[in-house]
């Protein structure tokens, strides 16, 4: 069993006590003897057999020898007392500083514990408010959706974001790409003209790889390119007709129209669906490339031997014309339009616009 420092001083008390009265009980047991007569330090009760009453009379050698013994015990017995009086101060001290320690600690977890619960309450707030600002973005969102253009169909020049002499850059929404501005040429033969590409300073280079051709580039009031998805998403529904406008290098203006126009499925790499062609241009530069899949010089899909993009320089469907060669190189690197017949023609060009419509 544990003895606690109470105990344990309650003992050594009582050895001590039992020591100071060993002397008196000595006296006692003898008639006659009172031990305030006795020295305690010369002097020891005695019996004598022969005479009565009995007195103190000096200590034998061995009775002083074992009360001098006594009292070194008590000296020690004290000494122990007070050491084990000091050390128990010291574990008070020590015990009193543990449960000051405790308090704060206790104190500083309870703040620490209502400051997480604030700051739980400020989460939870901030999660409703998130929650709201969500369902006011959605909502806003559909609404966008609901009155956003579609299509350049109807655009009127009054209500575009930038506009020019023709047209101007209108923000549309196209299902499964989202929202994206276009230009809309909104005067040319009746308007309504989606444009997808044009060049016609060359400050925007079409030397480019596919995720580029999907996404598009440039800028619309200048040099640009729609993207493949948007024009895959715009021309999958109804019969769309194509336009191509075209100025050759010494001046002479063409127009290739197409009566039917479509652009496939990333699936199916975008593959090309243009003919029924008409206009004053001097060959049908899209007759090769009908229901061939687009390329770029990182994507090669066209069916040739060769690697027609990265030959030409240009993302297109590939290979008797080349509305996305560099433009200022001439030759199969540069920007030029083709025909098919007995004597084949390359015509360098200066400026191109290809552009849709719904019929």
């Amino acid at each position: 069993m544990r003895m606690t420092n109470g105990i344990i001083a309650s003992c050594i008390l009582t050895i001590i006590s039992a020591a100071d009265q060993h002397e008196e009980m000595r006296c006692k047991a003898r008639p006659g003897c009172h031990l305030a007569k006795c020295d305690p330090g010369l002097m020891s009760p005695s019996l004598n057999a022969n005479e009565y009453p009995v007195t103190c009379v000096r200590t034998s050698v061995q009775d002083g020898k074992e009360y001098n013994e006594l009292k070194r015990e008590i000296r020690i017995i004290r000494a122990a007392y007070e050491l084990l009086g000091n050390k128990k101060m010291r574990m008070d001290k020590s015990v009193a500083a543990l449960s000051e320690e405790m308090e704060a600690l206790k104190t500083k977890l309870l703040k620490s514990d209502q400051s997480n619960e604030e700051l739980l309450k400020e989460i939870g707030a901030l999660k409703i408010q998130l929650s709201k600002s969500d369902e006011s973005n959605k909502a806003l969102s559909n609404v966008l959706q609901m009155i956003a253009r579609r299509s350049c169909d109807g655009a009127k020049l009054e209500s575009a974001l930038e506009r020019n002499d023709t047209g101007g850059v209108f923000h549309l929404y196209i299902p499964a790409v989202g929202f994206k501005n276009a230009f809309c040429d909104v005067s040319d033969d009746g308007g309504n003209w989606t444009v997808f590409q044009r060049r016609m300073n060359g400050d925007v280079g079409f030397y480019r790889n596919w995720d580029d051709y999907v996404k598009g580039f440039g800028d619309l009031q200048g040099d640009h390119w729609l993207g493949l998805e948007a024009l895959h998403q715009m021309t999958k529904g109804g019969n769309m007709e194509l336009q191509i406008k075209m100025i050759t290098k010494n001046g002479t203006y063409w127009i290739a129209k197409y009566r039917y126009f479509r652009i496939g499925p990333g699936s199916d790499n975008y593959r090309l669906r243009a003919s029924g062609f008409s206009g004053n241009a001097t060959y049908d530069g899209l007759w090769y490339h009908d229901n061939w899949q687009f390329s770029t010089k990182d994507a090669d899909h066209d069916p040739s031997s060769a690697h027609c993009a990265s030959l030409y320089e240009g993302g297109w469907w590939c290979a008797r014309s080349n509305l996305n060669g560099d433009f200022i190189k001439t030759g199969d690197k540069g920007f030029w339009w083709d025909g098919t017949g007995i004597t084949r023609m390359r015509s360098t060009l200066h400026f191109s616009e290809m552009k849709f419509r719904k019929i």
